[in-house]
């Protein structure tokens, strides 16, 4: 049982980015069975400066374990994400839905991201999430929709975290249509196109290419509801819309 444990745990940590570099300094943990323990690591990001220059982003991981109730059975309870030694929030693990190493890091740089969960709109500072379509009760306010989050840099929750900022189906913002108004070539084929569109929801700025063969990068902006194109050294453009989607509405 402590070994299906163990190997349950590294797939989760390669689900979630982390790879397996940690798997020896899990092993270790576990065989020392403490009720809680800690691992840390750390990653850098390429990111585009407010100049427009090419920098770097450094993130640091602290992943928090807990042992359950079950002899010698741990889980990932929380991960602690800093960026750059500025700005830090801790992300509850478990729940079935659960955002990923860079989807984290998304996140904290502002980015939205797109997630499936089963969420109850009374409870404003937290997100809920599961695979478990049945654990939804009749009345409980609980269904299972598709949204996009992006953290709350104003507002903390009880647990001293940001809040989320949600915005639902009715909000009025749908990626796939709302990309096919430009004439972007990666939409053109089946995979690209949803390679693409998978990329942007997971909150990443994504490299594209448009009809006139010009090279551009892309970001998903819900919350005002467009897409925000830039040009290779980061600067805003203008793209409109193609020609024949825009009659076709």
């Amino acid at each position: 049982m402590e070994n299906n444990n163990l190997e349950f745990l590294k797939k989760n940590l390669k689900f979630l980015g982390f790879g397996t570099s940690l798997n020896a300094a899990l092993e270790a943990k576990v065989s020392e069975r403490q009720e809680f323990f800690k691992i840390g690591v750390s990653a850098d990001f390429n990111s585009r400066q407010k100049d427009g220059s090419q920098g770097r982003d450094k993130v640091n991981y602290e992943l928090n374990f807990s042992r359950s109730s079950k002899p010698y059975h741990y889980f990932l309870d929380s991960v602690k994400v800093t960026l750059n030694d500025q700005i830090q929030n801790t992300f509850s693990y478990g729940k079935g839905n659960d955002v990923t190493a860079k989807e984290a890091y998304n996140l904290l740089r502002g980015a939205s991201i797109h997630k499936k969960a089963i969420l109850n709109r009374q409870m404003d500072n937290k997100l809920l999430t599961s695979g478990e379509v049945g654990q939804v009760k009749e009345g409980s306010g609980e269904k299972i929709e598709s949204i996009w989050i992006k953290l709350d840099f104003e507002k903390l929750n009880e647990q001293g975290n940001f809040s989320y900022k949600k915005f639902y189906p009715d909000y009025g913002f749908n990626l796939e249509p709302e990309l096919s108004r430009f004439p972007i070539k990666e939409l053109v084929n089946a995979q690209e196109r949803e390679m693409l569109i998978s990329s942007l929801g997971r909150g990443n700025t994504q490299m594209a290419t448009l009809e006139t063969g010009h090279s551009v990068m892309i970001e998903v902006d819900p919350e005002n509801k467009k897409i925000q194109f830039y040009d290779m050294d980061f600067k805003k453009l203008d793209v409109l819309p193609s020609l024949s989607q825009e009659l076709g509405r």
